[in-house]
């Protein structure tokens, strides 16, 4: 049995109660000790900030977590940053270092003080953030110590939210609508998307978001075509279909919806695409219920999309996770998605971005995404406010 947390510091600005961090903590040490884990290091920044509460923007510099079992996780933050420890972190134990430090050695020597020189430690090697010349070159210094893959350790908690992190949830979801209806409302034409983008972001940030994982997309005419592409400065024409697909972020658990709109009066074929991808939408989410696997509710929406005879397949993905996030990504995509081969049951309590977005060439792309939550009834979108069907400017 692994020792319980003694003390916690209270954090300036704690994003969750400290009850909460030591139910996350104890069910990170269960699958720690089930595969016989005396410490697990951590270096992807939603992970640390899961465990930890510590969050910054600065994760370009190295930063660790050390979970042993039945010590108090000790954190490596940023150097510099030793203000953010204190404002968000509840660890008590946190070792700063010079920015020429040799953080595999930093490791090392923070590891052998915590008495797990010959332990058997847990590294994240699908982390971003573990580069291949730390983890070689901390393996190699401690060569008494045994290392293994602790991947997915932590992402094992995050998959299911907790009540506290589906309100913050909730509220992402009001940021993004509002951003999502002043978008809409600034879809004339004459306008930029640039000034569409500014009165997205203005209700975004105004409705409480913070910074996001990824940027808005927002794109008009022949560019909506283009996957993943942000605002420019061209400008609105009589015909143009509008693109929008907006986050909001509370605590960095995110939520996000797409809509499209059209300068002027849809024609017949977008006003059907439409209702095509709408009804794929809805059911999507009639499938998703407790239990059921998660190919079938891709199922469900591939079946609509693609016996519908537009000229558009539906590609292998119509979901993916949402919750904590940082830049370059907004998703856990990673954790679970519902995809054409992900056969894992859904669960109470998992949040999902669902999309059923098309992009057609006569047209562009026709906006149809929502944040849902996976209940022991069903599914409940979060996102509910604002219409599915093309919004006429």
């Amino acid at each position: 049995m692994w020792a319980t947390i003694p003390s916690m510091r209270q954090p300036t600005y704690p994003s969750f109660t400290l009850d909460e961090y030591r139910t996350r903590i104890d069910s990170l040490r269960r699958l720690m000790a089930a595969r016989d884990m005396d410490a697990l290091v951590l270096h992807t920044p939603e992970n640390i900030c899961y465990v930890s509460g510590y969050q910054t923007p600065g994760y370009y510099w190295y930063m660790a977590l050390i979970v042993p079992l039945e010590r108090d996780p000790v954190l490596i933050p940023p150097p510099h940053e030793e203000s953010l420890v204190h404002a968000y972190s509840w660890v008590e134990d946190y070792r700063l270092f010079r920015d020429t430090t040799d953080w595999a050695a930093a490791t090392r020597d923070t590891l052998a003080s915590l008495g797990l020189t010959n332990a058997h430690i847990g590294l994240e090697h699908s982390s971003w953030f573990l580069t291949a010349k730390v983890a070689r070159e901390l393996e190699a210094i401690m060569r008494s110590a045994t290392f293994s893959d602790g991947s997915g350790l932590v992402e094992e908690g995050r998959m299911v939210k907790s009540p506290a992190e589906i309100a913050c949830i909730r509220r992402a979801a009001k940021a993004a609508e509002a951003g999502m209806s002043a978008g809409i409302e600034a879809c004339r034409a004459g306008a930029t998307e640039a000034e569409v983008a500014v009165a997205a972001h203005r209700a975004q940030i105004l409705a409480g978001s913070e910074y996001t994982g990824l940027p808005m997309f927002i794109t008009s005419g022949e560019r909506s075509l283009m996957v993943h592409a942000t605002w420019s400065d061209r400008r609105l024409r009589g015909g143009d279909v509008v693109f929008l697909e907006v986050p909001g972020s509370i605590n960095r658990y995110h939520a996000a919806l797409s809509r499209c709109a059209c300068i002027g009066e849809p024609p017949d074929l977008l006003l059907r695409a439409s209702e095509v991808n709408s009804d794929a939408l809805r059911q999507a989410k009639a499938a998703i219920r407790p239990g059921v696997p998660a190919c079938d509710v891709f199922e469900a929406a591939r079946a609509r999309i693609d016996g519908a005879n537009i000229g558009y397949k539906q590609g292998r993905r119509v979901a993916y996770s949402l919750g904590i996030a940082f830049p370059p990504g907004w998703d856990e995509g990673h954790i679970i998605s519902i995809n054409v081969n992900e056969t894992r049951p859904l669960r109470p309590g998992m949040v999902f971005h669902l999309i059923t977005t098309m992009r057609l060439q006569a047209f562009g792309a026709i906006g149809c995404s929502d944040t849902v939550l996976a209940t022991d009834a069903g599914c409940e979108t979060l996102t509910p406010n604002i219409g599915l069907t093309p919004h006429s400017r």
